[in-house]
């Protein structure tokens, strides 16, 4: 993966270098050659290439008038013919690459973050992704379009608006289309949530994850969703949530866990995800009772103080853990 990536920064700088060459040809101004001055400064891959294409173009001026004369006679109906077959292999073969390295990532980039740990990066477009704990998001940009794979957990995505690129995210089944917007998307436990803090977005289910990736398959259901507004998918079926306030987006942001009904399995499942709570269910069916709140994501403990008092459960020590029984 890292070969294929290496050739694809190295034929996207190749092609640029070409650009920067004929427009030097055609003269630069100042702001153009501070423009090819930063442009090289990126990278050495760049650099690269831009040597490159001056020693053809050095070589191409040294040729003597003979050589340049050989160049121009016409060529035999013969050689012509022959010519013109070589001609078409090549403009086919370059077609056919052409296509082949629009399919292929310009750039691309795996995030991943640990237990208990928040993380934040800046893409190569301007786009910030903020990841949650125990989350894993994998990032390609190509010629025409940028994806983003949230394989598990949970992310905040500010992205940059480029009309020329639309901004694509798959969760498991759900596939999210924007251009500009602040959006939070969640895949756990086999349900996917997004919700916008900002702009608007397309909320699609494709049936699977290869359709999500924008593989194949048309979206079974589509949801447009603003400021505040929510979509929630499970057990093939994706609904509108209640709207929130904007600000209360991807409240793990801020050190809180939101559960709206949720199952006790599931929301001791995602305490666990920020580290160990010493919580355990002294028995499986207990892990079916719904709970709703918010609870600060580093304070197992102040939840667990509070779970007798809003379910019927009590709490016992065992072993070094607590173990939450059903009340007597």
């Amino acid at each position: 993966m890292r070969r294929e990536r290496e050739a694809a920064n190295e034929e996207l700088a190749d092609a640029e270098a070409a650009r920067w060459r004929l427009r030097q040809r055609e003269g630069l101004d100042e702001t153009g050659r501070a423009e090819l001055a930063a442009w090289l400064d990126a990278s050495g891959e760049r650099r690269r290439a831009y040597a490159a294409h001056a020693r053809v173009d050095a070589l191409l001026s040294e040729m003597g008038g003979e050589q340049r004369r050989r160049l121009a006679v016409p060529p035999s109906s013969r050689l012509r013919r022959h010519g013109l077959a070589v001609c078409a292999a090549l403009l086919l073969a370059c077609t056919l690459g052409w296509h082949w390295r629009a399919g292929q990532p310009q750039w691309t980039q795996t995030l991943a973050s640990a237990r208990g740990q928040q993380l934040e990066r800046v893409m190569a477009d301007g786009s910030r992704l903020s990841l949650d704990a125990d989350t894993v998001v994998e990032v390609a940009y190509f010629s025409d379009r940028r994806e983003a794979k949230l394989l598990r957990g949970q992310a905040m995505f500010s992205v940059a608006r480029d009309a020329g690129r639309p901004f694509r995210v798959a969760a498991g089944p759900v596939r999210v289309t924007v251009l500009g917007t602040r959006f939070a998307a969640r895949n756990l436990y086999g349900a996917v949530e997004v919700a916008v803090e900002h702009g608007r977005v397309a909320v699609a289910d494709h049936g699977d994850a290869e359709a999500a990736a924008g593989a194949s398959g048309d979206a079974r259901s589509k949801l447009l969703l603003s400021d505040g507004q929510r979509a929630f998918w499970r057990d093939g079926s994706l609904r509108r949530e209640a709207a929130v306030s904007p600000e209360f987006v991807a409240a793990w942001r801020a050190g809180r866990l939101e559960f709206s009904d949720r199952p006790l399995a599931e929301v001791l499942a995602e305490f666990e995800r920020y580290g160990p709570t010493g919580l355990r269910l002294a028995r499986p069916d207990l892990g079916a009772l719904r709970l709703s709140g918010s609870f600060a994501s580093n304070d197992a403990a102040a939840f667990a103080r509070i779970l007798p008092q809003v379910l019927p459960v009590a709490l016992r020590r065992s072993g070094g853990e607590t173990l939450i029984d059903a009340r007597k």
